[in-house]
C-alpha cells in the first residue's frame, strides 16, 4: 500500500480490524430459535415442516444505521432423510454492509427411534462494502475513502456443521465462514487492502423439557468464537405452547438482555416480537434493539399412500411374524378373556367406566370392559396391524392409563392400550402399516386438546 496518508489508512485498517474482530463478522439474531440452521446447517429441516420466515432486526436505536433483514426457507425431503435450507440476510452497520446467500443441506442419520445424528454443508456468496457516507473527512478526494468506496464484488462462502440428538437433548458444531475467503479492495493507483473472512466455531446445546402434552420448556446455549477476537455465549429460555404461542427471555455476554414472545394463528402463521436491553457504559446512548419475526408453515395436506406392491410386500411380512406366534397368542387372549369376565361391575353416575387389564407383552390383546360386564366395541389391542401407532398417551401405572383410556373415550375417540416391556402402558387410537400414513392421521385427527404423536413398535 502507498503511504498517500499514513493516518487514514492506519484507521481504515481499525476498522476492519474492529469490525471483524468484536463483531466476529457473523450477524446477530435474537430469535435464532426459529432458524437455527443460520448458525449450523446440520440443522435444516429440522422442525419436520417446510417453513418460511422473514425477519427484520433494528439494533441500537440511539444510532442510524445498525438493520439486519433477511428470508429463510427450510423444510424436509426423502422422509426426513434430508433437510434442506436457503436464507438470504442482508446486515447493515454504521460503517458496513453485508449481502448474502446461502443454501444448505443436512442428511440426517438415525441411530434409534428417538436418536439421530445430522450432517450438514452450507455453501453461499457474500459482499462486504463499506458505508462511506457515514464518514465524516476534510478532503473528500482522500484515497482511503477511494479505497473504502470500491466495490470488490462477491466471494464464494461455505459452512459445515454437525448436530447430535438424544432423545430431548441436542448437541450441535458448525463452523461458519469454512473457507476463510477474502476480499479484495482496491482503487486506480494499484492500492489494495484484503478483507479476509475469519473462521468461527459456533456450539450449540439445548434440552426440551415437557411440562405437559402442550408445552414445552427448552433451555438453550449458543458459544461463538474466533480467532483473535473475544468469545461470546448466549443463555437462552423458551417456553413453548404447541400451535399457540411462545414467551422467551436471554442473555448475550457483553451485549445484554433480550424478551420475546409471539402467537401461532390458524397452525400456518407465526408472529414474533423480541426486543434487546444493552448493557454497558454506552447503553443509554446506543439504545436498545427491536426485532420482528413472520412465519408461515408451507405444508399442505398430500395423498401419501404407498404402492400396492409396497403394501402386499409388507402385508406378507407382517403376516409372516404373525403365524409363527398365533398360538402363543391365542393362549394368552384366552387367559385375558377369562380374566376380564371375572370382572366386577359397578355403577357410574355419570359416565360408563372402561376397566382395562395389564397386558403382558406387546402381542396381548386387551378387550376394555364396560361396567356392566359388556365388552366395548371400541377398545381393544389391534393385533397384526402394523409397526406404528397414533399414541394419545403414555403412562407407567395401569391406573392413570386406564382413568385416560376413558377420558378419550368421552371425547369421541376409539382407543386401544399396549403395554411395552420396558414397563409402559401406551393408550392410542389405532395402528399402521407406514409411518408418513400414521402421521397424517395423528394431524388430521388431533381434536379437543388432546395431541397425538407417533411411536415406532420394536
Amino acid at each position: 500500500m502507498r503511504n498517500y496518508n499514513s493516518k487514514l489508512y492506519t484507521l481504515l485498517a481499525l476498522i476492519i480490524v474492529s469490525a471483524s474482530a468484536y463483531a466476529q463478522q457473523v450477524p446477530l439474531y435474537g430469535q435464532y430459535y426459529f432458524n437455527k440452521f443460520m448458525y449450523n446447517p446440520a440443522m435444516s429441516g429440522h422442525s419436520g415442516n417446510t417453513e418460511a420466515t422473514l425477519f427484520g432486526r433494528n439494533q441500537y436505536t440511539g444510532l442510524d444505521g445498525f438493520q439486519t433483514a433477511g428470508a429463510t426457507v427450510s423444510g424436509q425431503v426423502n422422509d426426513g432423510k434430508v433437510g434442506l435450507g436457503l436464507y438470504v440476510v442482508s446486515d447493515a452497520t454504521l460503517l458496513q454492509t453485508q449481502n448474502s446467500v446461502y443454501g444448505n443441506y443436512a442428511y440426517n442419520i438415525a441411530l434409534s427411534d428417538e436418536n439421530q445424528l445430522s450432517l450438514g454443508f452450507g455453501l453461499g456468496v457474500l459482499s462486504n462494502r463499506f458505508n462511506t457516507e457515514n464518514i465524516i473527512s476534510n478532503d473528500p478526494n482522500d484515497p482511503a475513502l477511494r479505497l473504502m468506496n470500491a466495490r470488490p464484488g462477491a466471494v464464494l462462502d461455505a459452512s459445515i456443521g454437525a448436530n447430535l440428538k438424544l432423545g430431548d437433548f441436542q448437541f450441535g458444531v458448525s463452523v461458519p465462514q469454512f473457507l476463510g475467503s477474502s476480499q479484495e479492495f482496491s482503487d486506480l493507483q494499484q492500492t489494495s487492502l484484503m478483507y479476509d473472512l475469519q473462521n468461527h466455531l459456533v456450539v450449540m446445546t439445548s434440552y426440551d423439557i415437557w411440562a405437559n402434552k402442550d408445552l414445552k420448556i427448552q433451555p438453550m446455549l449458543l458459544f461463538k468464537n474466533t480467532k483473535n477476537a473475544p468469545g461470546q455465549f448466549d443463555v437462552n429460555v423458551i417456553a413453548d405452547w404447541v400451535n399457540k404461542g411462545w414467551l422467551g427471555a436471554a442473555y448475550r455476554d457483553g451485549y445484554g438482555v433480550t424478551a420475546m414472545a409471539g402467537v401461532r394463528i390458524a397452525e400456518k402463521l407465526k408472529l414474533g416480537y423480541s426486543y434487546d436491553w444493552s448493557m454497558g457504559d454506552y447503553s443509554q446512548a446506543l439504545g436498545g434493539t427491536h426485532e420482528i419475526l413472520l412465519g408461515l408453515n408451507l405444508n399442505q395436506d398430500q395423498d401419501k399412500k404407498a404402492t400396492q406392491e409396497e403394501m402386499d410386500h409388507l402385508k406378507n411380512q407382517m403376516a409372516a411374524k404373525h403365524n409363527e406366534d398365533v398360538k402363543d397368542q391365542e393362549k394368552k387372549i384366552k387367559s385375558l378373556e377369562d380374566k376380564l369376565a371375572d370382572v366386577q361391575t359397578q355403577k357410574r353416575q355419570v359416565d360408563t367406566v372402561y376397566v382395562v387389564q395389564k397386558v403382558e407383552t406387546p402381542t396381548k390383546t386387551v378387550t376394555p370392559t364396560k361396567t356392566d360386564g359388556s365388552k366395548s366395541g371400541s377398545g381393544g389391542e389391534q393385533a397384526g396391524s402394523g409397526n406404528f401407532i397414533v399414541v394419545a398417551g403414555s403412562f407407567v401405572e395401569e391406573v392413570n392409563a386406564t382413568r385416560y383410556f376413558n377420558v378419550l373415550v368421552n371425547k369421541g375417540f376409539s382407543p386401544y392400550m399396549y403395554y411395552d416391556k420396558s414397563g409402559t402402558y401406551y393408550v392410542h387410537v389405532g395402528k399402521f402399516y407406514f409411518k408418513e400414513e400414521a402421521r397424517e392421521f395423528a394431524k388430521n385427527n388431533t381434536k379437543n386438546g388432546v395431541k397425538l404423536w407417533v411411536k415406532t413398535l420394536q
